[in-house]
């Protein structure tokens, strides 16, 4: 898939991993949108950002009424964390987890889907922590695995759009480094990309046709494409 001149609309892109991703689609031509919260520190050249809340089905109507051309790549990137074991985790943090991993997700491809290109792709976000899911932080790897299962819900209901999920490993972002302890981020450090580096490699699954996942084996602290 040539990227150049290709509509693409990124959640969460302000920061981390999305705003490095955001960055090398712009690089290689497509026309970048974000739908994040809050803005980048540093916007990024080709990129048209748009402030919302992308858990309000509302607000994502109105960013979308701005996009006239039809839309070939939906990505939902946008992530939060909180940690803790399933009773050490508070009601607030439950409907933030799941309304940010699930509810805007699932918002978001429900309401960009008439706009979608007849082969559009739809790159979803989940992580090694929705794969072999994790004791703390239980949420997230919960949320995390049901969005793996979204995507795949996805690929059935309508076969031709070509659906990837990508299950990162740690990645030096804020998100990663969410109430971690010093001597816990030293030892994450030792298997962590930039997000420069797994954009390269998230940016790969998406042009790549003979692939639909990029799976972080932990064993091997390595990244493979399926």
């Amino acid at each position: 898939m040539d990227l150049k001149n290709k509509t693409v609309i990124i959640t969460g892109a302000s920061s981390g991993i999305g705003y490095a991703e955001s960055k090398l689609l712009a690089q290689k031509g497509a026309l970048v949108a974000c739908f994040d919260l809050q803005s980048p520190k540093e916007p990024v050249a080709g990129v048209t950002y748009h402030q919302l809340d992308i858990t309000d089905s509302g607000a994502i109507k109105k960013a979308l009424a701005t996009i006239k051309k039809p839309i070939d790549v939906l990505i939902n990137n946008a992530g939060v964390m909180r940690r803790g074991t399933v009773t050490e985790s508070s009601e607030p943090d439950y409907d933030l987890i799941m309304n940010v991993h699930m509810k805007a997700s699932w918002l978001m491809f429900k309401l960009v889907q008439p706009k979608l290109i007849n082969s559009a792709v739809i790159l979803q976000m989940s992580s090694r922590h929705g794969l072999n899911l994790p004791p703390d932080p239980a949420l997230y790897g919960l949320a995390k695995s049901a969005s793996y299962h979204l995507a795949e819900i996805i690929q059935k209901t309508f076969p031709h759009y070509r659906v990837k999920i990508a299950c990162p490993g740690p990645v030096d972002t804020p998100l990663s480094r969410y109430g971690t302890t010093k001597k816990e981020y030293e030892e994450k450090r030792k298997m962590m990309l930039t997000p420069d580096e797994l954009a390269k490699h998230l940016v790969k699954l998406i042009t790549a046709d003979e692939y639909k996942k990029l799976v972080f084996d932990q064993d091997k602290s390595a990244y493979i494409f399926e």
